[in-house]
């Protein structure tokens, strides 16, 4: 029969003496409960609350995750910031082509008013004025009504635009606040 060698320890959690043999690697207090792992070196025998090594690795597991999750999320919060921008741009571009249109229409109504201005001064028959006036007049209708229409056209862009935006922009604030989380549980 092999000699069995009690060690005597008390528990770390209640501070209950215990006998435990020095062939276990972990024990169970019998009073509270709390398991143990004992370790064996050189200098003789300690143990510890299993829990606390379970607590260190769940933390560093955690702090691993959370930087993992960091890298993940900064790679989504750029492609949607490289998303809002390519957006952005394009709605952009198309509103200056239409202030570009809107631009002309009005350089053309004031080239319309300044050939007006220039009929006045010119002795011309009645018959031909009457025919400029038409012209004229034709001219600056026609254009203000194209300014009208770059008008809605203005705003159906900003409208089409509008939802896809917002909805990134969302995004965006959500995996910032999503990253600050992370940062603060890797950090801790």
């Amino acid at each position: 029969m092999e000699n069995i060698t009690l060690i005597s320890l008390k528990c770390s959690n209640c501070s209950a003496a215990l006998q435990i043999s020095d062939k276990l690697d972990r024990f169970i207090c019998n009073y509270c409960g709390t398991e143990h792992a004992l370790l064996h070196n050189s200098g003789g025998f300690f143990f510890r609350r299993l829990e606390e090594r379970l607590e260190n690795l769940e933390k560093v597991t955690e702090k691993g995750n959370a930087e993992l999750a960091i890298k993940r999320l900064r790679s989504e919060l750029a492609t949607r910031t490289h998303q809002l921008q390519g957006l952005t741009e394009e709605k952009d571009d198309l509103m200056k082509l239409l202030n570009s249109r809107r631009a002309d229409a009005i350089t053309s109504i004031i080239v319309t008013a300044l050939i007006q201005a220039a009929l006045l001064a010119i002795n011309l028959s009645f018959s031909v004025y009457a025919v400029a006036q038409v012209a004229v007049l034709g001219n600056i209708l026609y254009q203000m009504s194209q300014i009208n229409k770059i008008q809605h056209e203005r705003q159906k862009t900003a409208e089409k635009y509008r939802p896809e935006t917002e909805r990134i922009r969302d995004d965006i604030d959500i995996l910032g606040i999503k990253i600050k989380k992370k940062v603060k549980l890797a950090d801790s």
